[in-house]
């Protein structure tokens, strides 16, 4: 009978869809014991095989590099969750060798944490999740003071000398030299194929001018991403274009059509900039403003810049490819970005705690986007 085969079917997708569930909790509590507490090769071969089951390969790869090498320290990359699972994972309970379930939806604060490494300040997954935090709050001050101290432990990993690179260039107006520098080949010395940490190797040759070592690194990155990853096109972009800047013969129809995906002038972004009224009496008149469009799943300076005062609210703002900080990274060549405002206490681009801002959804940039932001939120 066709009705009870439905009603057969329906069931046996919610049974798979409570065992993949099930399955990711006991994926959290895993990784939230291995970060904490450490583990034996077989541990760490156990939790690759249950990232293949959830379909999180480059977890998989990581887990298993560790599971060859399990004496390496404490702490394995992982995602900002299961950093902060880690961070606040109660202790297995006495008389059973399992650990307790890591909590559904971590939700450990910036306080909390504060508490936790200062009660235990050799406490790596700790810092790296408070350094985590503060990031996604855009305190790069208070995440370097938070990665510094993971360096001293000597628990850093790849992606984490990669977001220290991260948080030292936004530091340094986006300059990818000196100690951003150093991080980042410290990332690669440890994982010589992190997609974060060429991304920046690259960036860092094209900055210095460097455009025949940038092609080399652009090229390492391509070679390292997914045959189907969104950033082909970008990067394809970028060899294209440090290929021409090298001197070099020229790309191929196809990469140089990649390398301008959109027409001249198509990808921009306009609207207004105004201030919630309960933080209105607090900006002076004047303040600096930046205005700028960054790329949403990908790491290094923003993609057009706009420096203002906040005379009058509203603001009218526009950015395009003309107001690009480097030729390599262009609004045009971005799919998905978000715009950022934000008031500057000290008139310096780089953030800093009292900064007012506002941060747009994802969108995609084209010709009669309009947006219209509202600042309503503190850097703490």
């Amino acid at each position: 009978m066709v009705a009870p085969a439905a009603d057969s079917s329906a069931g046996a997708a919610a049974k798979s869809d409570a065992s993949a569930k099930s399955m990711e909790s006991e994926v959290a509590a895993l990784e939230a014991r291995l970060a904490r507490d450490g583990g034996s090769a077989d541990d760490w071969t156990l939790l690759a095989k249950a990232y293949d089951f959830v379909g999180r390969p480059d977890d998989a790869r990581r887990a298993r590099a560790r599971a060859a090498n399990p004496a390496a320290g404490v702490v394995t990359q992982m995602s900002a969750g299961a950093l902060v699972a880690a961070a606040t994972a109660t202790e297995s309970r006495p008389g059973s060798a399992e650990p307790a379930a890591a909590p559904a939806a971590p939700a450990a604060s910036i306080t909390e944490l504060e508490q936790r490494v200062k009660a235990n300040p050799r406490d790596v997954p700790g810092w790296l999740a408070l350094a985590d935090l503060h990031r996604a709050q855009h305190d790069n001050r208070a995440a370097r003071d938070a990665l510094a101290r993971v360096v001293a432990l000597k628990g850093m990993t790849a992606q984490s000398w990669a977001d220290y690179a991260d948080v030292l260039a936004s530091l340094a107006d986006g300059s990818l030299t000196g100690a951003a520098g150093s991080a980042i080949d410290s990332a690669l010395a440890l994982e010589p194929s992190n997609t974060k940490a060429l991304w920046l190797k690259a960036s860092q040759a094209h900055e210095q001018r460097h455009f025949t070592d940038a092609l080399t690194w652009w090229k390492r990155l391509r070679a390292a991403l997914p045959a189907n990853s969104p950033d082909a096109r970008i990067i394809d972009g970028n060899i294209a274009e440090d290929t021409s800047l090298a001197g070099l013969a020229p790309v191929s129809a196809s990469s140089a059509a990649a390398a301008a995906p959109a027409a001249a002038g198509a990808a921009e972004v306009s609207g207004t900039v105004s201030i919630d009224s309960h933080l209105a009496a607090r900006v002076q008149r004047d303040a600096t403003l930046f205005i700028y469009a960054k790329a949403a799943d990908s790491p290094g300076p923003p993609l057009a810049v706009l420096r203002t005062t906040a005379a009058a609210w509203p603001v009218t703002f526009h950015l395009d490819d003309s107001m690009a900080m480097i030729p390599s990274r262009r609004l045009s060549q971005f799919d998905k970005v978000v715009v950022e405002a934000r008031i500057s206490r000290s008139g310096q681009a780089t953030p800093s705690a009292g900064d007012l801002y506002v941060t747009s959804p994802v969108l995609h940039p084209a010709a009669g986007k309009k947006l219209a932001l509202v600042i309503n939120r503190e850097i703490g």
